[in-house]
């Protein structure tokens, strides 16, 4: 980096954005908008749809031995702990959403998995050397970067790793942001603002030390409701919506922007995101 951007600490960019982010949307943190099982089963099931081939994908690159020992950062409903814990010893899944943490539970039970262990708290409340097992030949966090100090995250992720460190997060605008940045202000009288996406993020590490191998990849993922109400009910918490004229709001701008195929209602949910993984061994070590 030049020296105008070895200027600018990047960890400070992540953390405005963050609460900006969080302040628009009137939450305190990323994990609040799954604290009901409903919200957490719709994941659930919304992961299970594609007959678990992202999640399958995923795993297939990981650098994992049926001995290893991983960690999974805000776990969620298992959807990478389950299929994960098929294939290596021991998986550590930290997870702090009521909603959440009750399917997994239940998961766990219903897989029959007896080497899950689940750290009920956020990873920025967890103590490294008194709350985890560590250390870890793999630490993953998926889509669970929503902490405001993004580089004490990451330091807390080096210090329990013994090898890999995976991340995934967006690259560019998401759907819901591009519908968000219409309908805010007619929704909550305000602007709207995203979080960070994933040039911070690597500008965060780059000014850590950390050279990290990105990969960007797609998400084609469409929803088809029968209704507008369905369509609102399972879109609900990506726009904040708290009561019935909020409700009528989004219905009415779904039924204005969304395309119709076979009497459904069409939802683009394809995104574009990224891989970030490296070695805390070094370059040597990832190559």
């Amino acid at each position: 980096m030049n020296d105008v951007y070895n200027n600018i600490d990047w960890n400070r960019v992540w953390t405005d954005q963050i609460q900006k982010s969080q302040r628009s949307k009137n939450r305190k943190e990323c994990s609040s908008i799954w604290e009901d099982r409903e919200s957490a089963k719709r994941f659930w099931n919304i992961s299970q749809r594609d007959g678990q081939k992202r999640a399958k994908e995923t795993i297939k690159d990981l650098h994992i031995t049926p001995h290893s020992k991983v960690l999974d950062i805000g776990a969620g409903p298992g959807t990478l702990s389950i299929p994960i814990s098929e294939k290596v010893g021991h998986v550590t899944a930290v997870e702090p959403s009521k909603g959440m943490l009750e399917v997994l539970d239940e998961k766990i039970a219903e897989y029959r998995r007896d080497n899950i262990s689940i750290v009920r708290k956020r990873w920025e409340d967890i103590d490294v050397e008194k709350d985890l097992d560590g250390p870890y030949d793999v630490v993953i966090a998926s889509f669970s970067l929503g902490m405001p100090d993004i580089r004490r995250a990451i330091e807390d992720m080096q210090a329990v790793s013994s090898d890999y460190i995976y991340l995934y997060w967006f690259a560019g605008n998401t759907p819901w942001d591009e519908h968000s940045f219409r309908i805010w202000p007619a929704l909550h009288g305000s602007e709207y603002h995203p979080s960070p996406k994933c040039d911070i993020l690597f500008n965060v590490l780059y000014q850590m030390g950390i050279y990290p191998h990105l990969e960007p990849f797609i998400i084609g993922r469409t929803e088809k409701y029968l209704t507008l109400d369905e369509a609102v009910n399972e879109q609900k918490n990506h726009f904040a919506i708290e009561n019935e004229q909020q409700r009528k709001i989004l219905k009415q701008y779904f039924q204005e922007t969304l395309q119709v195929d076979n009497e459904k209602y069409v939802y683009d949910a394809s995104s574009t995101r990224v891989r970030i993984w490296w070695s805390v061994k070094g370059p040597e070590k990832m190559a």
